[in-house]
């Protein structure tokens, strides 16, 4: 028995070992901390679902009747449930861009979008919100609608970006939301597996999207202050090599530097399964490929990127699982510090979210906040599986040093 107990202590000492490093002694997390009736419920690639606020974290997620709102409190996360009914109805699905008295997002149906706003009311304590659906958007025809995503130039307008019909489109609004265009096209001639996203810059906004056609990932900046379809030429991000998948997530560094994670189509052993593309604040594009294949039978996917409010560091994080194992693949969320300095761009990566067997299923689609991580509080991801059970990870438990 003794030498049983030995073994169980001596294997769990090394696997700490091996996941935590150089940095804090971590145990991943093996629990949800809350559930939804919606399978892959922080599914969407580009996607972005959580935000910080008055000292606290909240998500949007989707259930089978809509959206439905989670505040992080120090007894857990929380259902506000008068969102879920008075949003009933509406695509659950949703980019979330968060301000600090309004939450302004867009679901995505199958063939349309919706954009809706939570108004943070006044002097309410606790918190709480008026909801206000604000526009219908469509496809230039009738077709589906995979994923879109939201978000807000330096002077006000609002920008919606998602393909459709073989399209990049973008929806655009000078009013505040309460007015929207139809539908512009930036791009045509795409996959029907192609996705875009639209992210901020400090000069206005982005869309970037793959191109599985050409085989290369592009980019096209609209300027704060020009017309409204007035949009600079293409921008290669990248092209060749198996360069472009549907695989895209973006952050804005307050430094003004544009981080995006993608997966490429390389998909081979021995070769690096994603690319880390960095555009400088005067344009220019670094691809850093990085995570090395092991087998075809290990599946890392999804991959997002976070950075941080005081620039001090970025994240890059995915979905990885087994097949080479029975069900459920030995499935877990892993995150590292970037650094670009190394070969292999990301620094000690962890498993930061790994369920227990009990649960027996794939967690996957881990999502993060369009903003930077802030620089007091947790730094909080959060990852599903197809049961709607949700996981969280506190990401700065990576960078803390031993006491």
């Amino acid at each position: 028995m003794e030498k049983i107990l030995f073994a169980l202590c001596f294997t769990l000492i090394s696997w700490r070992s091996l996941n935590a490093q150089d940095s804090c002694n971590l145990l991943p997390e093996a629990h949800p901390v809350f559930h939804v009736n919606f399978v892959h419920p922080t599914a969407d690639k580009p996607q972005s679902k959580l935000w910080f606020m008055d000292e606290c974290w909240w998500a949007i997620l989707p259930d089978s009747t809509g959206p439905t709102l989670w505040q992080r409190t120090e007894k857990g996360w929380k259902e506000h449930p008068e969102i879920r009914e008075k949003l009933r109805g509406i695509p659950g699905r949703a980019d979330v861009w968060a301000e600090s008295k309004k939450v302004t997002a867009v679901g995505v149906a199958d063939s349309s979008l919706t954009v809706f706003r939570l108004l943070k009311k006044t002097g309410s304590s606790p918190i709480e919100w008026n909801p206000d659906i604000l526009v219908k958007l469509y496809p230039p025809l009738p077709s589906p609608i995979e994923t879109a995503t939201i978000a807000k130039d330096g002077n006000g307008n609002w920008w919606v970006a998602a393909t459709t019909c073989l399209k990049v489109c973008v929806w655009f609004s000078s009013d505040d939301g309460k007015n929207w265009t139809g539908p512009s096209v930036l791009a045509e001639g795409i996959d029907k597996d192609d996705i875009c996203t639209v992210t901020p810059l400090k000069s206005g906004v982005g869309v970037i999207w793959s191109d599985q056609v050409r085989d290369a990932v592009l980019m096209r900046v609209h300027q704060n202050g020009k017309p409204v379809k007035i949009w600079e030429k293409e921008e290669v991000v990248a092209s060749g090599n198996k360069t472009a998948d549907d695989h895209l997530n973006t952050v804005l560094a307050p430094d003004g530097t544009l981080w995006l994670a993608t997966k490429n189509s390389v998909d081979k052993a021995g070769q690096a399964q994603f690319v880390l593309r960095i555009r400088s604040v005067d344009g220019k594009w670094t691809n850093k490929p990085y995570l090395v294949l092991e087998n075809r039978m290990k599946r890392p996917s999804r991959p997002i990127v976070v950075a941080t409010e005081d620039n001090s560091c970025v994240f890059v994080g995915h979905g990885d699982n087994d097949r080479s194992v029975p069900y459920p693949y030995n499935s877990n969320i892993t995150f590292a510090p970037v650094d670009t300095a190394l070969s292999t761009v990301w620094k000690n990566p962890q498993i930061v979210i790994a369920p227990d067997n009990k649960y027996n299923n794939v967690v996957h689609n881990v999502t993060g906040p369009k903003n930077p991580f802030p620089a007091k509080g947790p730094w909080i991801i959060l990852a599903g599986d197809a049961e709607g059970r949700v996981y969280e990870a506190d990401l700065r438990k990576l960078v803390q040093k031993k006491k």
